[in-house]
């Protein structure tokens, strides 16, 4: 009798949920597992592309991850005002780091960022921050129409509305003769071979490296009778062939040259942070802490970080 009570005890036991019938560890209810806690872009929070702004913080490389279905293919922008951001688009979620490669990927400058087209489907965005501290920024998307065109505005067949190209470009051909209505004679004849300078506009060949910078303040007339300004100052052109002094292209928008001139976000300038190549932008170390800008706007200073010699590649050192 007794050994029977014992038996329906211990039935009774494995009924509720109390213990395993095999003596294994103890099982919270009844024998199931909880759920595991989604991470990743396996948690991720689906939205609707047209209508999607907040505001968030992000500690120093911690990730969040948004998710939206797209009905129709377009062209959007992200804009997120702060630089040092990461972001990365995937067209799936496998695991809960996507699905590599990803189909954009770029860092933030502190302005908008036009990123591309997508198609309909369905789409994982992964924000990470980059900087040493935790961020406040600020989060939308714009979508656009696509208007396919021309975007090169040398081209003769430029259209100004367009936002995606869809390399119809027509350049000028600049081996047709032509009749000079001002010399009375052929244009071969008054200036030799034609190449196309740097506006998309036939110029003399012989004018490349003749000892003059051209940069479009003299000119010669077209097959139409205009006069048109002859620009040779552009890298394609080696700068006139030495003529001219190299130009360095100047940054966009949001971001400034380092002491190294290398592009960097403006706004790292005095942020707490002392750039003396702890950081990087874009793969590159950013140098601000020189003369020029007051030792990183004296975010260097504390840690006794200045220099004044321009750190270079490969060892390269240049005194300021």
């Amino acid at each position: 009798m007794k050994k029977l009570l014992s038996f329906i005890s211990l039935m009774l036991i494995c009924v509720i949920g109390l213990q395993s019938c095999d003596d294994s560890d103890n099982i919270v209810g009844g024998g199931i597992d909880p759920e595991p806690d989604l991470v990743g872009c396996e948690a991720t929070d689906f939205y609707d592309w047209n209508d999607f702004t907040f505001s968030t913080s992000l500690d120093a490389g911690a990730t969040t991850w948004l998710g939206f279905d797209l009905d129709e293919t377009t062209l959007f922008s992200i804009n997120l005002n702060q630089a040092g951001f990461h972001c990365a688009i995937f067209e799936d979620c496998d695991g809960e780091l996507g699905s590599p490669p990803p189909l954009y990927s770029f860092q933030t400058n502190g302005n908008g960022v036009e990123v591309g087209i997508v198609t309909e489907g369905t789409y994982y965005l992964e924000v990470t921050n980059t900087r040493p501290g935790r961020l406040d920024f600020d989060f939308s998307i714009s979508l656009s129409d696509i208007v396919y065109g021309c975007m090169n505005d040398d081209a003769i067949n430029y259209d100004e509305t367009a936002n995606v190209d869809d390399g119809s470009c027509e350049s000028n051909d600049c081996s047709v003769d032509y009749w000079v209505e001002e010399y009375q004679d052929y244009a071969s004849n008054i200036w030799g071979e034609l190449v196309l300078d740097c506006d998309g506009n036939c110029g003399p060949l012989n004018w490349v490296g003749d000892g003059w910078c051209d940069t479009g303040d003299w000119g010669i007339y077209d097959s139409e009778g205009n006069i048109v300004g002859i620009n040779l100052w552009c890298e394609e052109l080696d700068w006139d062939a030495g003529d001219c002094d190299i130009i360095v292209e100047e940054c966009p928008e949001g971001l400034i040259e380092d002491c190294n001139e290398v592009c960097a976000p403006e706004s790292w300038l005095g942020d707490g942070f002392c750039d003396d190549g702890s950081y990087e932008y874009n793969g590159i170390q950013i140098f601000f802490n020189c003369e020029e800008y007051n030792n990183d706007e004296g975010d260097c200073d504390a840690l006794g970080r200045t220099t004044q010699q321009r750190q270079l590649p490969n060892g390269r050192i240049s005194i300021r």
